[in-house]
């Protein structure tokens, strides 16, 4: 099989995402085992790194999207992030580290970007869709497995992780040097093209708003599960409290190691998010379906509120499914309905990566200092209030959005 500039593209993305995986997932029992701090101080590092994270995207929309070749910022992200993550556990001062682990995030907001930009540039709407639902898969194959791989070898030696990181950032940035320059790569869109899908992109900018809206509330969840959650599995296993199902007497194995019982629930969400792609993908009927986004945010709530009271790792498992399913679709349909006017496309993917960015900074830093003032507990239960806001706000932004393109268009 000819390795294609695609096929190049999609394996840099698996691989950056599995370097990028690593770190969320060791950073808080770093905090928790190396420095000494609790579910506050790895929320107050994963908010830093958010809003960095947000910022460097709202930035780099003006700046990627004037470039000659996008491709040149991507290379030199990966790079710096792995050069970050790097010296992120070569100190015990949470300052040094958190400043670290900040720089090494707003990195990739040079990075996805791009990787996006390059991809939506297929003027094609249908095979653009396919490509971005292979495109999905391949970084988020490597967000499920990765925790498989961390966990375990952080709780052997808490240096090989980040031994790993570097090199995986070092094989994507040569991978990414390698890709042509989008421009040369795709063909422009012809007039019967632009014309048969006029309506379709019309319809996707209705729905751009809420869409990012609902992106936001997914990196809320899912970054509360990577920074926040972690606390919650680590103290349950210290205690001797967690348990498969709801057995009196818990299993040997869930006494130790608690790295390594959390990196089941981070697969359990990344492999969900996988499925979601692949299907996201294949098919046409989520495109413009806000009502599969509200049932998939109920389902989420009632999975948060569950997560404030379990100590089956069962229960947590499924919640974590059910997060992963809907930070997977939303998040592919924002970056879907970013793509469809070419003129904006790099500009609209950066802000979708900086309302992440935002999210994740929300979930992080909100949650994080909620749960180290009354326990894990509380922000958790309290989450479908979170959501139903923001259900609300979705709607209006919906109906704003389709009184100001209806009008315009």
């Amino acid at each position: 099989m000819k390795f294609t500039p695609f096929l190049r593209i999609c394996l840099g993305a698996f691989l950056v995402d599995f370097a990028v995986m690593i770190f969320i997932t060791v950073m808080p029992f770093y905090v928790y085992r190396q420095i000494g701090g609790g579910a506050a101080m790895s929320g107050a590092i994963g908010a830093s790194q958010a809003a960095f994270y947000a910022l460097a995207s709202f930035g780099s929309a003006w700046i990627v999207s004037r470039a000659k070749n996008g491709m040149t910022f991507a290379f030199v992200g990966a790079a710096a992030f792995g050069v970050f993550s790097c010296l992120f556990p070569m100190s015990r001062n949470p300052y040094v580290c958190g400043l670290f682990a900040t720089f090494a995030m707003a990195s990739l907001a040079l990075v996805w970007p791009a990787l996006h930009a390059w991809v939506g540039g297929e003027p094609d709407v249908h095979r653009r869709g396919v490509r971005m639902g292979w495109f999905n898969l391949s970084w988020s194959f490597g967000f499920a497995l990765s925790p498989l791989v961390a966990g375990p070898l952080f709780d052997y030696d808490y240096r090989l992780p980040f031994l790993l990181l570097v090199t995986l950032c070092a094989l994507c940035a040569v991978l990414l040097r390698s890709l042509p320059n989008e421009k040369d790569h795709y063909l422009p869109a012809s007039a019967e093209l632009l014309a048969a899908r006029a309506g379709h992109d019309r319809a996707s900018e209705m729905h751009l708003y809420s869409a990012w809206c609902a992106t936001f509330v997914g990196s809320v969840l899912a970054t509360v599960t990577r920074n926040v959650f972690p606390k919650r599995v680590d103290e349950l296993v210290a205690s001797h409290e967690l348990r498969f199902l709801f057995e009196d007497v818990p299993a040997s194995i869930l006494t130790v190691n608690a790295a390594t019982k959390y990196s089941w629930l981070a697969f359990a969400l990344g492999v969900t998010t996988v499925i979601c792609f692949m299907v996201l993908g294949r098919t046409r009927r989520w495109h413009h379906n806000v009502t599969l986004v509200f049932w998939l945010e109920a389902l989420a709530a009632c999975a948060f509120w569950a997560l404030g009271s379990t100590r089956s790792l069962a229960v947590m498992a499924l919640c974590f499914v059910v997060t992963g399913a809907f930070a997977g679709v939303t998040f592919f349909q924002g970056v879907y309905y970013s793509m469809a006017n070419p003129d904006h496309k790099h500009r609209r993917a950066a802000i979708n990566e900086g309302l992440i960015g935002v999210g994740g900074f929300v979930g992080s830093i909100g949650f994080g200092c909620l749960a180290g003032r009354y326990g894990i507990a509380m922000p958790l239960h309290y989450t479908p209030v979170f959501i139903a806001v923001m259900m609300v706000f979705q709607i209006a932004l919906l109906r704003y959005r389709h009184e100001a393109v209806g009008c315009r268009l």
